[in-house]
């Protein structure tokens, strides 16, 4: 229980900075209303097909979060409070804590664009299955983009490094993300999308046990 009380205290901190400092939730409106504006007026007029909308709604939640998520632990180095937080919480406090708030991050990055691309008809139908869709890919999002965020805090260009290490890492998520978006917006039944749904939690899954296990070495170095 006491891994949990300092998983939650870090996940509230983390919050807190966020709200205080309101530099989170702005990157993530504007690269929504941005990217989202971008697609929907270059497809104005259009009628797209499943496969297209698809490819186009994750590239839009990949491209609107991966500023917001990359910060993570970059911020830690550029306030230089790393020694601080790793003196007041074990490391594996420190991981989930910011796992879970990139996680939220994400979650609500993809229920923004979903719906600023449903404003111009570029959207995902209203059923239950597309909120799974939606946390899933923000699970896979997050795991990725923590990790990433840890391994390269203290190099130079860090900011340039995390999109080129992250995209290779990002397609056992987007492929089945974008089967499984195909298939949804096709009007597949549930279990036609169980499969891509059961390799996005596996990889999910994957990533965030593999983050936590190697995260202290890789912060301290």
């Amino acid at each position: 229980m006491c891994i949990v009380r300092q998983t939650l205290a870090v996940l509230e901190k983390e919050l807190r900075s966020e709200l205080r400092r309101r530099t989170g939730l702005a990157v993530v409106l504007l690269s929504v209303g941005s990217a989202g504006s971008i697609v929907a007026l270059s497809t104005g007029g259009l009628t797209l097909g499943a496969e297209i909308t698809a490819a186009l709604l994750w590239l839009v939640y990949v491209f609107a979060i991966f500023p917001v998520l990359g910060r993570s632990f970059l911020s830690e180095e550029e306030r230089q409070t790393r020694l601080l937080l790793w003196t007041l919480a074990p490391p594996s406090a420190i991981y989930w804590g910011k796992l879970l708030t990139a996680f939220l991050t994400s979650a609500l990055n993809n229920a923004l664009a979903t719906l600023v691309l449903g404003l111009f008809g570029i959207g995902l139908p209203a059923r239950g299955v597309t909120v799974v869709l939606l946390l899933l890919a923000a699970a896979g999002l997050s795991a990725v983009a923590t990790l990433l965020s840890a391994l390269v805090a203290a190099v130079q260009h860090r900011g340039l490094l995390l999109p080129i290490l992250g995209f290779p890492l990002l397609i056992p998520v987007l492929l089945p993300g974008i089967a499984a978006t195909q298939l949804l917006l096709a009007g597949a039944a549930e279990r036609e999308l169980f499969p891509s749904f059961a390799l996005m939690t596996a990889y999910a899954g994957i990533v965030s046990i593999l983050g936590w296990w190697l995260f202290e070495w890789v912060w301290q170095e």
